[in-house]
């Protein structure tokens, strides 16, 4: 029953996208109102072709390649629907959002706007969303956050000093890569070899299931992401990324709980936050760098009573922490943290 309901859900929620408007130019100049933009998942999504013509660029769809390219003063820039990055030169930027086709244009989210499109034009962007919407901000016009907690909520945490099963959700796949190294190694390869190890240590040392949302290279679709969760079993979810900086300074693991939980009220005290500083300890114990942890209305955590932890599990533009992501033994040190974190939340976890 709850598969069916998952799936009639699904397709009721993440149906067509509403429309929005925008202003956009550079930073002194008379700003364009752009109106075919598309409201998806709580973000608005700009036609690139008239985000580039708001700031005086050019660029061409090269089919070929299945790239977007575009002339800068810096070079040529690409941005794919398969990837999570910006290329400048020989140089990836992060992207929060990767660039998708919506009825037939190719859209870049509102983050590129702010975050990336300065650096395509070397100066200040002005912009200005003229139909802000509250799923911006985690409202409850976030179709995908309601979905997430319609199956969080008939989640049913069992008391006591052991996990039933662990869901993991080894972030990115197939052509969606999310960030890339500079020497090429990618966030989809470390969050699968990250899951897959904490999968057979869970499994040894705790003899319980393990639900991966990918057990290899491949893209998943929202549904498929969520599989894991909807095992009756599942007492916990962890949300494997890595991520990037403009600077080789930034490093250490960053935890992300959902923005609900320093004031739960549904029989667990605080259980996702509980979950993240007993991982932030155990991370620290073995010697790698924890940043913090953090809440986010803006990460589709949903706002349910299952203990969620997103983890962005190191810089992949810090060599450090590269080298920890890559490697084996780093990989090995990761696992074991997390694990001996997920141990001592069992045996900690308070109860309203």
């Amino acid at each position: 029953m709850l598969k069916l309901l998952y799936s009639l859900l699904l397709i009721f929620l993440l149906g067509s996208p509403c429309l929005a408007d925008i202003e956009l130019a550079p930073k002194g100049k008379p700003p364009l109102r752009l109106s075919d933009v598309y409201l998806l998942h709580g973000l608005s999504y700009v036609a690139l072709d008239d985000v580039l013509d708001a700031v005086s660029l050019r660029g061409h769809w090269n089919s070929v390649r299945h790239v977007y390219r575009i002339r800068t003063a810096n070079g040529w820039a690409e941005l794919s629907p398969g990837r999570q990055n910006l290329k400048i030169g020989e140089r990836f930027h992060p992207l929060k959002e990767k660039p998708r086709f919506i009825d037939g244009r190719l859209r870049v989210s509102e983050n590129f706007i702010l975050n990336q499109l300065s650096m395509l034009i070397n100066r200040p962007i002005y912009y200005r969303n003229l139909n802000p919407s509250a799923a911006q901000h985690g409202g409850d016009d976030n179709t995908l956050d309601r979905l997430f907690s319609f199956l969080l909520r008939k989640k049913n945490l069992v008391a006591g000093p052991r996990l039933r099963g662990v869901a993991i959700d080894a972030g990115h796949g197939g052509l969606d890569t999310g960030v890339i190294a500079g020497d090429g190694y990618k966030e989809k390869q470390a969050t699968l070899a990250l899951s897959a190890r904490l999968s057979k240590i869970l499994k040894m040392n705790l003899g319980i299931p393990v639900y991966l949302s990918r057990d290899d290279d491949y893209e998943l679709t929202p549904k498929q992401r969520l599989e894991p969760v909807a095992h009756e079993d599942v007492d916990v979810w962890l949300l494997l990324h890595a991520q990037g900086s403009f600077t080789a300074a930034a490093e250490g693991v960053v935890l992300f709980v959902r923005s609900n939980t320093e004031n739960s009220s549904d029989g667990l005290m605080d259980s996702s936050r509980q979950l993240a500083e007993e991982l932030k300890t155990a991370l620290e114990e073995s010697d790698v760098p924890v940043v913090g942890i953090f809440t986010s209305p803006l990460v589709p955590l949903g706002q349910g009573r299952l203990p969620t932890v997103l983890l962005e599990l190191g810089y992949l533009t810090n060599p450090v922490d590269l080298q920890r992501l890559r490697s084996p033994d780093g990989q090995q040190q990761l696992a074991q943290a997390l694990y001996l974190g997920l141990k001592n939340f069992t045996l900690n976890r308070k109860m309203n």
